[in-house]
Parts: structure tokens; C-alpha cells; sequence
């Protein structure tokens, strides 16, 4: 709406809030932000002009969704394209994580969190080589695809960090003669852009901060943006040594043919599926289960998908990543008293975040079950309290079986149980993650008027 400029004893006021105080009959104890601009005779403003004491149902929604784009465009690292995924292709494909990125940042999480487990796994395994110099970011590289085989008699395909640990150990080829700062010259990373994003989003986290410390409305979105944005914060952790927007790997030739590495070992992905198969993931084992569109059917696979589960995780990783999901979904509890435009949202709201927080909660401990029965936990733990003397035997079985790849088809899971178990718990958390979304666009239709109000900052200085 245009300014109209009152001019009465030089002051100028915004015609905007004249007409919304006229307009709902209010008295002057109802307004809660009116600016006053004062002008000279001529019309001037002499000095430094202080920003309004209000904000703008824009102004809101253009911060929360700037944040949300960059901080999952800047943040996400995807592994390297197939040679033949075209700009449109490995464009879609980066739309489509960061969508999966706003609906559910803590599985974009907890994917990561399985990359930097199997690179901390990988550096530990070059390490009992001899090879010191082998790093997480060179560990990284190679799980997204970084490092392409090329025989003789096949296709080129990628190896991750294992299979190139079994090939180096076994003399097939050489130790890549490859330093860090080679590998981080491919990496796209942007400073600029990460800087702005550091910005855009401690600018959000001190936001809301300060709009607590004063009492004053928080929005169900800015509660949405600043949950997505701490869940990509710890993917970002996670993926600290990852290369970012790698387009090209790096070829290792070998002379020696793929059979007479393999033997006649049938494979499903790339030959070197007995050594580590790059699953299971949604793509390469959850979707042929469900009768879903796959990976492209060519093999060996061109490119490694992003999609892998992390399998087996242990140690105090498995606890950050179970810690960060429950702090993302817990976040969305703390709106449990906002002022709702209705009784029925505040209701919706708060059924919906406190099933958010169960649905994660039960994830997690079925995950443990089944994860424990992979480990073999469960046997030890029985062991250890009936029956002591089989438990030093037991553990050195379930040591060099860890060690070995357990060979499964494409369409199976490690545990079919353990899907159908998960999959209603998927679908409620799907339902109450939407109306949280949904509500968020919905509450701005009447917000209460403290959303309004900006935070003064000088109230936070010492005065003398």
C-alpha cells in the first residue's frame, strides 16, 4: 500500500496502520507498533534512520524459506553421477534430496551419519594396512563414486572404500597415488555461499532466541525452519570431509581381468559384490521389494546411489544420530502452548509433534532390536549372564563373521521383518510430519499480533 504522508507538524505516518486501526475499530491500546518518521520543513530526514519496530507476514514467510533453500542447496552433497546422467538428470536428482531434505532432514541425517561411519570404518581398515596417509576426505571420495575400475574384459565401474582397501591389499593395483588437497580441488564448495549460509542461519537460531527472551510470538514456520536448519547443521557435520559437487572421478587401469580377480563369484551390482554389494538402500533394495522403479538396470552400476542404509552403526555415532533426530522432531513439541489461530490447530499441533517425537522414538527402538541382531548382541548378552565359558568363542565368530559380505539378492532386505515392522511407523510419522508443514502456511492467516513485533536488540546491551 502506498505511504500516505501526513504532514502535521512534520511527522509522516504509514498510512498502512492508520487504516488497519480504523478498519478493525481499534483503540489506541490495541495498536501495538506504530512509526513515526519526523521530517523537516523541506521535506528531508536528517541522520540515521532506525528500522520499523514491526514486520510483515512477507517478511516472515521470504526469511524462513530463504534459510530453509540455502541451508539444504548449500549443505547437501550427493556422490558422484553416472557418466551418463545428463544436467537435467543430476539437477532433478539434487531437487529431489532437497524436498526429502525439508520433509525429512533427519533421514537425509542419518544417511550421512552411515557415510561418515563406513569412512571412519575405512580409514581404520587402511590404517591396519599401513597406509597412514589414507584420511576420512580420501575415505569419502571413494565412497561416492570417486574412484572408477577399468578392466579389460568390463565395463568401467565405481568402488567404494572397501572394495579399493581389498583390491590395494591383494595387489590387483596400485595405492592411488592421490594427496587431499587433489581431491579437495574437485570439490565445488562454494565459501561465499557456505559464509552467507553461516549467516542466514545463525540469523534464524538468534532470532528465535531473542523472540523467546522477550516474549514474543514465535511462528509455527520459523519453529519448522529452525528444526530443518539444526537437522542439516549435523548432516553438514557429518559430511565435513565429503567433496561437494564432485562431476568427475578418477580412473584406476589395471592389467589384470576382472574374472581372474572374482573367480566365477556371481554378482548382481558390480563384480566386487563380494567384498561389499553398496547396500542395502531404498534404491537398490527397499524399491525392488515394493515392485518400485529402480536404479538404471545397466551393470555394473555407473554411479553409487546416495541411499545406502547405515548398517550396524556402533559406538557414540549411533547415539549422535539418534540424539539428532530426537532433537528435531522434539523442537516441533516446544510450539505445544502457541497461540493457534483455533483450539483445533493448537490440538492438531500438538498430536501431531508429540506423534512426530513417539514415531522417532519407536524407529529407534526397533532399529536397536533389529541392529542388536545383526551384532549378535542379543546372544551375547545371553551368554554373558547364563552361560560365560562359550562367550570368548562366540566373539571370535562374530568377529570374522562381521568381516565377511553377506551375499543377498537385489529385491531382499537384511531383515524383511524388519520392514514391514517400520513401514506403518513411516506412514503415521509421514501423516503428522505433512500436517506440521501444512499448518505452519496455515497459521499465518491470523497470527498473533507479538509475531509481529521485531526484537530489540538494544534491550540485550548493558546499560550504564
Amino acid at each position: 500500500m502506498a505511504l500516505i504522508h501526513l504532514l502535521m507538524m512534520g511527522r509522516i505516518v504509514s498510512a498502512s496502520v492508520l487504516h488497519d486501526i480504523t478498519k478493525n475499530n481499534a483503540s489506541l491500546d490495541n495498536v501495538l507498533a506504530v512509526d513515526v518518521l519526523t521530517t523537516s520543513p523541506n521535506g528531508r530526514v536528517s541522520g540515521w534512520v532506525n528500522q520499523p519496530t514491526y514486520r510483515g507476514t512477507w517478511d516472515i514467510i521470504w526469511t524462513c524459506l530463504v534459510t530453509i533453500f540455502i541451508c539444504t542447496y548449500t549443505l547437501l552433497c550427493l556422490n558422484v553421477p553416472a557418466p551418463s546422467d545428463s544436467l537435467f538428470i543430476t539437477i532433478r536428482r539434487r531437487v529431489m534430496w532437497m524436498i526429502l531434505a525439508i520433509i525429512g532432514p533427519e533421514i537425509v541425517l542419518t544417511y550421512a551419519a552411515g557415510q561418515w561411519s563406513r569412512a571412519r570404518h575405512s580409514v581404520s581398515a587402511f590404517h591396519s594396512s599401513g597406509f597412514n596417509n589414507w584420511t576420512m576426505r580420501m575415505a569419502f571420495f571413494a565412497d561416492m563414486g570417486g574412484f572408477v575400475l577399468e578392466t579389460s574384459d568390463c565395463d568401467p565401474f565405481p568402488v567404494n572404500a572397501k572394495q579399493l582397501h581389498w583390491l590395494v591389499v591383494n595387489n590387483h593395483i596400485d595405492y592411488p597415488d592421490i594427496k587431499n588437497e587433489e581431491i579437495w580441488d574437485k570439490s565445488k564448495q562454494d565459501r561465499l555461499a557456505r559464509a552467507i549460509t553461516s549467516f542466514q542461519i545463525g540469523y534464524l537460531i538468534i532470532q528465535c532466541i531473542g523472540r523467546a527472551a522477550q516474549h514474543l510470538t514465535i511462528t509455527a514456520l520459523e519453529l519448522n525452519a529452525l528444526a530443518i536448519v539444526v537437522c542439516s547443521l549435523m548432516s553438514a557435520f557429518a559430511w565435513l570431509h565429503k567433496p561437494s559437487d564432485v562431476r568427475t572421478p578418477i580412473r584406476i587401469a589395471t592389467q589384470v581381468n576382472i574374472t581372474a580377480i572374482t573367480g566365477v563369484t556371481s554378482w548382481r551390482n558390480t563384480p566386487l559384490d563380494f567384498i561389499d554389494e553398496n547396500g542395502p538402500g531404498w534404491s537398490m533394495n527397499v524399491q525392488p521389494f515394493m515392485g518400485m522403479p529402480v536404479i538404471p538396470p545397466d551393470r555394473p552400476i555407473r554411479r553409487i546411489p546416495n541411499d545406502r542404509f547405515p548398517m550396524n552403526p556402533y559406538g557414540w555415532q549411533e547415539y549422535c544420530v539418534c540424539f539428532a533426530t530426537l532433537l528435531f522432531t522434539g523442537l516441533h513439541v516446544l510450539g505445544w502452548n502457541f497461540s493457534f489461530p483455533s483450539a483445533l490447530e493448537r490440538t492438531l499441533w500438538r498430536v501431531s509433534s508429540l506423534l512426530l517425537f513417539c514415531v522417532t522414538a519407536t524407529f529407534w527402538i526397533l532399529e536397536t532390536i533389529a541392529s542388536w541382531k545383526r551384532l549378535g548382541r542379543w546372544t551375547w548378552i545371553y551368554l554373558r549372564l547364563i552361560d560365560r565359558k562359550r562367550l570368548p568363542e562366540y566373539e571370535k565368530a562374530r568377529i570374522e563373521r562381521r568381516s565377511q559380505q553377506e551375499t543377498r539378492g537385489p529385491t531382499e532386505l537384511p531383515l524383511p521383518w524388519e520392514f514391514w515392522t517400520i513401514f506403518p511407523v513411516a506412514v503415521l510419522y509421514g501423516v503428522a510430519r505433512l500436517y506440521l508443514l501444512v499448518e505452519a502456511f496455515l497459521e499465518l492467516r491470523a497470527l498473533d499480533g507479538t509475531a509481529f513485533i521485531n526484537v530489540e536488540w538494544t534491550d540485550f546491551l548493558p546499560h550504564i
